[in-house]
């Protein structure tokens, strides 16, 4: 799909402004994403299943959410994440990671093809919803961008541009999003929206407005589409995927 309708599903994947916590929530997010033998998943499956159980008995703290890919290159295989989280959290944990790298290896290290991990951060200043601790949402919405070396600029200003049109012209959503930006653990600069879906009927457009249509609403036609040029402008590329909770392959702390 072209970057330009791309960049367009963002104006209908954003929330309605909600008010901000005034708890220190941390905005570091860890991802593992598990590539699955050929053939085995139901092997897997189990395995990340007895896995979560160790983390119960262990009492971890962390809560650890699972997704299955639906959609995309990567279809069949899942992701795990954990919330919310400052930097300085993940140091004085090697011990503990050691224990839970061992015990992941013995529960599904023969049914992995490959497994990689990455570091994101909440970007509050282009979300439109708070982060939520819990993210267990039956579908996400997940739209990668991965932008020009000196894209990252002008790519957050046209998102922040885009969110406070949203709102002055009231254009429906499709569901709360959150944004968030590659820190360490591949190519960058590397953005992600990802978007709540109750069910396959809320990837449908909240609206059958388009995006030059709000943005010229918003700001006047001639300013709404030098906008947008500079935003479409920092896109290199864009990639989307379907993923659907699995709350039998997570781990919630405190349950």
């Amino acid at each position: 799909m072209r970057a330009r309708s791309l960049l367009f599903a963002v104006a209908f994947a954003v929330a309605a402004m909600l008010p901000a916590t005034a708890q220190d929530v941390g905005k570091v997010v860890e991802i593992h994403v598990n590539r699955v033998k050929p053939g085995m998943t139901a092997q897997y499956e189990v395995g990340r299943k007895k896995h979560m159980g160790w983390h119960k008995a262990q009492k971890d703290a962390w809560s650890w959410y699972t997704w299955e890919v639906l959609t995309g290159k990567f279809t069949g295989s899942y992701v795990v994440g954990t919330f919310q989280h400052h930097w300085k959290d993940f140091d004085g944990r090697e011990k503990f990671n050691q224990a839970d790298g061992a015990d992941a290896t013995a529960s599904m290290g023969a049914y992995l093809a490959g497994e990689e991990m990455s570091y994101y951060t909440f970007r509050d200043d282009m979300s439109m919803a708070p982060e939520t601790s819990s993210p267990a949402v039956p579908l996400l919405s997940v739209t990668h961008y991965m932008l020009t070396p000196t894209g990252t600029t002008d790519f957050v200003e046209t998102v922040k541009k885009i969110n406070e049109a949203a709102r002055k012209t009231n254009t429906p959503q499709a569901g709360p999003s959150h944004w968030y930006q590659l820190s360490n653990g591949g190519d960058a600069p590397h953005f992600v929206i990802v978007g709540e879906r109750a069910g396959w009927a809320n990837f449908a457009p909240a609206t059958d407005k388009t995006l030059d249509a709000m943005m010229e609403e918003a700001y006047g036609k001639e300013q709404g589409a030098a906008i947008l040029a500079l935003g479409r402008k920092a896109i290199q590329s864009i990639y989307t995927e379907a993923l659907q909770y699995r709350p039998d392959l997570s781990y919630v702390a405190g349950r």
